[in-house]
C-alpha cells in the first residue's frame, strides 16, 4: 500500500485492515501476540504505511522495551496503589494527585518534578482526547542537565509515557466510545527567557527525548500548541524542527499572546486553566 494515497487520518476499514495484515505478515509470532492492532496501526502511521520501514521499527521496539523492562515498570492505574508521575486532574480511574515523595518515588522522580516547574495533565478536548500542559517558562531548564543524569531523565519520561498509554488513554476511550491513542500538548511558554532558550546541554536532552519519543511512542500527539511564543523563539524553532518528522510539525501551531479564541475551538473552558483562557 502506497502511504500518498490514504488520508492517514481518516483511513477507510479497509485500507487500515489491509496496512495491519500486511505489517503483521512481516513479524514473528511473539510480536504479533503482543502488539495490538492499535500498536500496529501507530507504526504503519508513522513509516507512511511501508510495511517494511514498519516493521523494521516495530522490531526495534519490541526489542527495547523487552530489554528496558518497560512493562515493568511501576505505573499508576485504576487497579494499584503506585504513584502518579505527574500532576493530574479531571479523571476518574486516577485521582487528581501530585507527585509526593513516598517509598515508591525515587529520588531523581522529586528533583525532576520540581525542576519541570509545575504541569499537569487537566481534563480533556472537545473529541475526548486527554489535554497536556508544559509549563516550559517556569522550568529550571539549567538545573536539568546538571542535576540529573540523561539515563534518569528518560526514565521518568518513559514512565509518563506508560502512564498516558496504560492509565490515560483507556479512561479517555471508555469515555469517548472509541479508540482514543493520542492528546492534545500545550507548551506554554510565559517567562521564558533567551538563555533557556539557548542552553546548549538543556536542548542536547530535549533532542534526544525527541527522537525517542518518535521511535517508541510514535503517533501520540493529536495536536500542539506552543503558547505565549516570543519572537526569540523563532530561532529556536527552526533548530527544533530539524529533529522532528514532518507529520508531527504539521500538528503544531506557534501562537503568541493571544491564543484563548484558538485553544477553545479545540478545548471546552472547563477543561482548560484560567493562565491560559479558561474558565
Amino acid at each position: 500500500m502506497v502511504g500518498n494515497t490514504v488520508d492517514l487520518d481518516n483511513p477507510t476499514p479497509e485500507q487500515r485492515t489491509q496496512a495491519i495484515t500486511a505489517l503483521r505478515a512481516r513479524l514473528t509470532a511473539e510480536e504479533n501476540e503482543y502488539c495490538t492492532d492499535l500498536d500496529i496501526w501507530r507504526f504503519s502511521v508513522a513509516r507512511q504505511l511501508d510495511a517494511d520501514k514498519s516493521a523494521a521499527m516495530i522490531k526495534e521496539w519490541y526489542g527495547w522495551r523487552k530489554s528496558a523492562g518497560i512493562d515493568d515498570l511501576p505505573v499508576a492505574q485504576a487497579s494499584n496503589q503506585h504513584p502518579v508521575p505527574y500532576p493530574i486532574r479531571g479523571y476518574y480511574s486516577v485521582a487528581d494527585a501530585n507527585l509526593t515523595a513516598g517509598v515508591m518515588v525515587k529520588e531523581y522522580q522529586l528533583k525532576l518534578n520540581k525542576y519541570f516547574g509545575g504541569g499537569c495533565w487537566h481534563k480533556r478536548d472537545k473529541d475526548g482526547h486527554p489535554v497536556y500542559i508544559e509549563r516550559i517558562g517556569r522550568y529550571q531548564i539549567k538545573d536539568i542537565p546538571k542535576k540529573c543524569s540523561m539515563g534518569e531523565l528518560f526514565e521518568y519520561h518513559y514512565l509518563m509515557q506508560e502512564f498516558l498509554s496504560r492509565a490515560v488513554f483507556p479512561e479517555c476511550t471508555q469515555i469517548a466510545g472509541r479508540d482514543i491513542s493520542q492528546q492534545v500538548v500545550i507548551f506554554d511558554l510565559a517567562g521564558i527567557s533567551i538563555g533557556m532558550l539557548s542552553h546548549i546541554p538543556a536542548l542536547n536532552m530535549l533532542r534526544e527525548m525527541l527522537a525517542k519519543d518518535q521511535l517508541y511512542y510514535p503517533e501520540c500527539m493529536y495536536k500542539t500548541y506552543v503558547v505565549n511564543a516570543p519572537n526569540m523563539f523563532v530561532t529556536a524553532w527552526k533548530l527544533i524542527k530539524g529533529w522532528l518528522d514532518p507529520r508531527v510539525i504539521s500538528k503544531i501551531d506557534i501562537l503568541g499572546k493571544d491564543h484563548a479564541n484558538e485553544l477553545l475551538k479545540q478545548i471546552p473552558a472547563h477543561s482548560l486553566p484560567t493562565f491560559l483562557g479558561g474558565a
